[in-house]
């Protein structure tokens, strides 16, 4: 059953290693720059791979980075570094982009990071361009950031078929790498042509021939999907939970990391409903559905 929730008045496992990824530009001269981004256009551009040649690159790709990771142990490894982004970055501008793509980005400045709030997408790669406050100059750096709460939490708890990119990824290393590709493609674009769109034919374009790719999306499992599968929870349900020692029955307003649960209260802030409420912050497991 559709319901409205009420809206407050007055508003609309990874182990840390980015001491080691700051990142900073490496400058190239100005006619290498040229050079690099024609050759890189160049590949993208007109380069097809076939699936046999594709699958030797890729499977190649994905042990090199296990192999010389510090923390993945297999397949579907339990820890990933900022450097294990890195490395898979580099393995597949070696071997798809003739090394140019991350030459070009560092020499703006790129940053490969995990993060544990991205919690409905897969991946995302930034341009920021910003005004450097020593020499006035405009400047632009990269960074490309993958989500620890949704590949850590596929291939776990809840099995079912999952695709990413199109492609159906049978372990967490697979899905991984699909979303790495689909980022590079991102940053090629922005560094070639300075805007990307994953919904337009030339990324689809280049999706399809570099990495055989048939969609633009990445299916993983969502908190809201493992809300709803493993504990009966939705945005919506009326659940019970202790807090301090004291039970409490509310309502579930949001699902991220915890579930944002709205408990009528008359010290609590005033919502949109008339109602005032208190807002609590509680993990998915701690939830019982109140009836």
């Amino acid at each position: 059953m559709a319901s409205t929730l009420p809206q407050p008045l007055g508003r609309a496992p990874i182990q840390s290693q980015s001491s080691a990824n700051r990142g900073g530009p490496r400058i190239l001269p100005a006619a290498v720059v040229l050079q690099r981004t024609a050759a890189l256009k160049e590949i993208v551009s007109y380069q097809s791979i076939d699936d046999a040649q594709r699958k030797k690159l890729v499977d190649a790709i994905g042990q090199r980075v296990l192999s010389s990771s510090r923390v993945m142990q297999s397949n579907n490894f339990v820890m990933a570094g900022s450097a294990d982004l890195q490395t898979m970055a580099e393995q597949y501008d070696q071997y798809f982009y003739g090394g140019h793509c991350l030459a070009l980005a560092r020499h703006y400045g790129i940053q490969f990071r995990w993060s544990k709030r991205m919690t409905s997408t897969g991946g995302k790669t930034v341009r920021t361009i910003y005004t450097d406050r020593q020499t006035q100059k405009q400047q632009t750096r990269y960074e490309i950031v993958l989500s620890a709460t949704l590949l850590f939490q596929t291939f776990s708890d809840l099995k079912r078929s999952i695709r990413v990119t199109g492609i159906l990824c049978t372990n967490r290393l697979q899905a991984m790498q699909r979303i790495m590709e689909h980022e590079l493609i991102h940053l090629v674009e922005m560094l070639v042509w300075e805007d990307s769109c994953c919904a337009a034919p030339r990324f689809q374009s280049i999706a399809q021939r570099l990495f055989g790719h048939t969609e633009h999306k990445h299916d993983l499992i969502t908190q809201q999907e493992r809300a709803a599968r493993k504990f009966n929870i939705r945005v919506g349900s009326r659940v019970g939970f202790k807090h301090e020692g004291e039970h409490y029955i509310g309502t579930v307003n949001r699902i991220t990391r915890r579930a944002t649960v709205l408990v009528a209260h008359p010290t609590g802030q005033l919502y949109d409903d008339g109602q005032r409420y208190r807002k609590f912050y509680v993990p998915l497991s701690h939830l019982q559905p109140a009836h």
